[in-house]
């Protein structure tokens, strides 16, 4: 790979605080990007990626469409490139960035999935018990909720960050960018419950490994005391997404980030300010939040609609 990628993919992850999957990701389509120009002769020039014009950057786009790519990973791609040229411009001497004159592809209007408060409640009440785990994947549950967390911010709470006296845990979101979220009630009783659990298990685990400690820098720790990985997270709702559909005999697809999406919907629904639940969910943009006003908005016509005499779902047509 080009020196110069490597650097900037470097500067992402020391400097801009990416996470190291998404400059894993953005490594994988810049060398896409790299075989690409190699193929096209545009590598044989002495500039190298520096030598590639926008006509190449739509080539790629428009081949990476051939193969059968999603809307949204092209656009991936396209992000990966035009942050590096913006880059190259900026701190390594190009005059022009030839990825400002491409578009994006458009994506399709889908609104994310999330869960009514009814369904969110008798999926928590699902994680019922008071052994570990019972205990761990209520508390785990009950703080998605109420906090709204990405699962990345999930998996790496830091219990010395949660004050359960004024309910507020500080969480490390995207660039390294630290913010507070609050526990409700519920979320501050399952975890108080947890934690001598959580407790109880780092104990054992670290008298098990002579003289070892185990580790206990994570909230969420698995049955064999490690930090709760992304995927470990995403199976224990996995679990209880396929109890609730058994119970209810439908499916619907849950995943750690439907909870995010039911926090926000809920919030909006409920009247809260967007611009405090673009705080709440860590934004950048007020743009990306904005998307939960539409949410609301399908579900009220779709109370609307089942209420209203005159609505499709009324009684006089």
């Amino acid at each position: 790979m080009d020196k110069r990628i490597e650097d900037w993919l470097a500067y992402l992850g020391a400097v801009r605080g990416l996470s190291v999957r998404t400059v894993r990701s953005y490594r994988e389509d810049l060398l896409r990007f790299e075989a690409h120009l190699e193929a096209g002769g545009v590598l044989g020039q002495a500039e190298g990626v520096d030598a590639a014009v926008p006509r190449d950057i739509r080539a790629f786009s428009a081949a990476l469409v051939t193969e059968g790519l999603a809307p949204s990973s092209v656009n991936r791609a396209l992000s990966a490139i035009r942050g590096f040229y913006r880059h190259r411009v900026r701190h390594g001497g190009l005059l022009a960035d030839p990825s400002g004159e491409v578009e994006g592809l458009p994506l399709p209007d889908t609104l994310p999935r999330f869960l009514l408060e009814n369904e969110m409640a008798e999926l928590i009440a699902l994680a019922d018990g008071d052994d570990y785990r019972a205990t761990r994947d209520r508390a785990l549950l009950e703080v998605l909720y109420s906090t709204g967390c990405r699962v990345a911010e999930i998996a790496d709470l830091d219990p010395a960050k949660l004050d359960l006296i004024t309910g507020t845990i500080k969480v490390k979101g995207k660039g390294a960018k630290e913010r507070v979220v609050f526990l409700a009630g519920p979320a501050r009783k399952a975890v108080s419950i947890y934690l001598p659990h959580r407790q109880a298990l780092l104990q054992s685990k670290t008298e098990g490994s002579q003289g070892r400690t185990a580790p206990a820098n994570r909230l969420f720790l698995s049955v064999k005391g490690r930090p709760l990985s992304r995927r470990g997270i995403e199976y224990v709702v996995e679990v209880y997404a396929q109890r609730l559909a058994a119970r209810r005999g439908i499916a619907k697809h849950i995943s750690p980030h439907a909870f995010r999406h039911s926090f926000a919907t809920h919030l909006v629904g409920n009247g809260a300010d967007i611009r405090a639940v673009q705080e709440l969910l860590g934004h950048a943009s007020i743009s990306t939040t904005q998307i939960y006003t539409h949410v609301d908005m399908e579900r009220l016509k779709r109370v609307y609609d089942q209420a209203h005499p005159h609505g499709s779902g009324g009684r006089n047509k």
